[in-house]
């Protein structure tokens, strides 16, 4: 039986993807003379911000000022980024009926303080597991096993749902259940690898849970 729903953050509740993809290819254009494919611009929506950029970096000051160069973009325009239609009242529905509902995230704690804050969601979660929590991230299955302790659940309690192959490479490995949100830019990727359910929208995840 299912006990927690623990859910990625960008790309998944936060409608982000846009925002990090312009981030990204901003940083690669003022930082280097890559010309970036449209597989490595969506491929760093499932990474932290040390693996999307180290294949560019020369040394670790220009790993660093792509980061930053990141980092300024993001926090310039972030603004502009929203919760997904019904991600709120759908994540209430879930905790009415006493599910225990968590974040596990390759974002800074800090990032993501502020992004729950923006949306109004930061009552809404029973653990948050970020960038700084762990040593290695997904997807490796360390940041799941960190929530699963948290919540005191068993990995066949609970299913994690995001928007990335390595959201749902990070499950298996995590031996849960695991989801995905359609309106991935990753989809073809993240469905090679089974996820067991796939979700077009948050209002579908009621039809499981």
């Amino acid at each position: 039986m299912i006990k927690a729903i623990i859910f990625d953050l960008d790309g998944t509740i936060v409608d982000t993807p846009k925002l990090i993809m312009a981030s990204f290819k901003h940083s690669i254009d003022v930082n280097t003379n890559e010309t970036l494919t449209k597989d490595e611009i969506t491929y760093v929506l499932g990474q932290t911000l040390d693996k999307a950029f180290e294949r560019f970096a020369r040394d670790d000051k220009h790993l660093n000022d792509m980061i930053n160069s990141f980092r300024d973009y993001s926090i310039a325009h972030g603004k502009e980024s929203n919760a997904y239609t019904n991600a709120k009242d759908v994540i209430q529905y879930l905790r009415d009926k006493n599910y225990l509902i968590g974040i596990v995230t390759s974002k800074s704690r800090a990032v993501v303080n502020e992004n729950l804050r923006d949306l109004n969601l930061s009552n809404l979660f029973d653990c948050v597991v970020t960038y700084e929590d762990t040593v290695l991230h997904k997807p490796n299955k360390e940041p799941l096993i960190k929530a699963l302790e948290i919540l005191n659940v068993k990995p066949r309690e609970a299913i994690y749902i995001g928007d990335h192959e390595n959201d749902i490479k990070a499950g298996k490995n995590a031996e849960m259940k695991t989801a995905l949100m359609a309106y991935s830019y990753r989809y073809e990727e993240a469905t090679k690898e089974n996820p067991n359910y796939i979700f077009n929208n948050f209002l579908e995840i009621k039809n499981v849970f």
